[in-house]
């Protein structure tokens, strides 16, 4: 009976071993031809993703630059608009050919960019908070590395003592822009470091980023800030010189001490952030870029 239980124990062990020998083996073949597949396999798939992201990622661009245009309004409903339709064709085509599905949208809280605006009621150009300093000259903005729309239109101007002027400035140069009424006859100036732009009678139009005037039914173009290398500061000097409006998007550092309604700062998606979903057969991940856009 003892020699009975002996031998079975003894089988018994032995095909244990066996197993897990064979076990053994097989797991470490497994590991092996694993390993071998992803070294391979991952390097050419982030050669691939890597190839496939930039063509997206520019494809995006594009469509960032029509869907802005020269208007500022509705601009997030427009690209969300162009984003699903990118979306809804390039999965057509994946569809029909094989490869990775994309969603793409708009993440306005990851987007960096910041817009003021006095567009309703024509005003003086001054501190939209008063308790935050001097009234008429004030800083709108500092340490901006990108423009997007910098427009403002002035109804009245006044003397041509203590001129109405907006400058930008780096670090070491500026660009100085003042609207004063002409010294020489009737009509209104723009004058540009010193020389005269635009002259004309009635409304003086600007776009800074387009380097545009128009005053009346005369129109111009002028050197702008594009020379200037970035970072920016932009400030207003004798703002109680001129009334208008006004709008300015970028991405830099707007004082709350500054602002206070009806010119508040708002997020505006001056480089719009994109979250992206890649997906495909055998694996699915998630980015989220930011999308240059021309101006600035």
């Amino acid at each position: 009976m003892v020699a009975n239980e002996r031998g079975q124990l003894l089988l018994i062990g032995g095909v244990a071993i066996a197993i897990v020998v064979f076990s053994t083996i097989l797991f470490a073949h497994s590991l092996a031809v694993t390993d071998g597949i992803t070294t391979t396999g991952s390097a050419d798939t982030i050669e691939r993703s890597a190839d496939r992201e930039a063509s997206v990622e520019r494809d995006l661009g594009v469509l960032a630059i029509k869907a802005r245009g020269d208007d500022l309004d509705g601009f997030e409903g427009r690209y969300e608009h162009a984003l699903q339709n990118y979306t809804r064709t390039h999965n057509r085509v994946v569809a029909s050919s094989g490869g990775t599905y994309l969603n793409a949208t708009l993440n306005e809280s990851a987007s960096l960019g910041t817009e003021v605006n006095q567009t309703g009621t024509s005003s003086k150009f001054q501190r939209p908070d008063p308790s935050g300093g001097p009234q008429n000259d004030w800083l709108v903005a500092n340490d901006i590395s990108r423009i997007a729309v910098f427009n403002l239109t002035a109804d009245v101007v006044g003397g041509s003592m203590n001129t109405f002027t907006v400058s930008v400035r780096n670090s070491s140069t500026d660009l100085t822009l003042s609207i004063e009424p002409s010294t020489v006859g009737s009509g209104n100036n723009v004058t540009v470091d010193g020389k005269t732009q635009c002259h004309g009678s009635g409304d003086v139009t600007v776009d800074l980023v387009a380097g545009s005037c128009t005053v009346g039914s005369n129109s111009s173009s002028f050197d702008s800030y594009h020379s200037l290398d970035p970072p920016y500061s932009v400030k207003i000097k004798n703002g109680n010189k001129a009334e208008g409006k006004y709008r300015f998007a970028a991405v830099g550092t707007f004082p709350s001490s500054n602002y206070a309604s009806p010119v508040s700062r708002v997020n505006y998606p001056v480089v719009p952030a994109i979250d992206v979903t890649y997906d495909r057969p055998s694996a699915s991940y998630n980015r989220t870029v930011l999308v240059e856009v021309d101006g600035g």
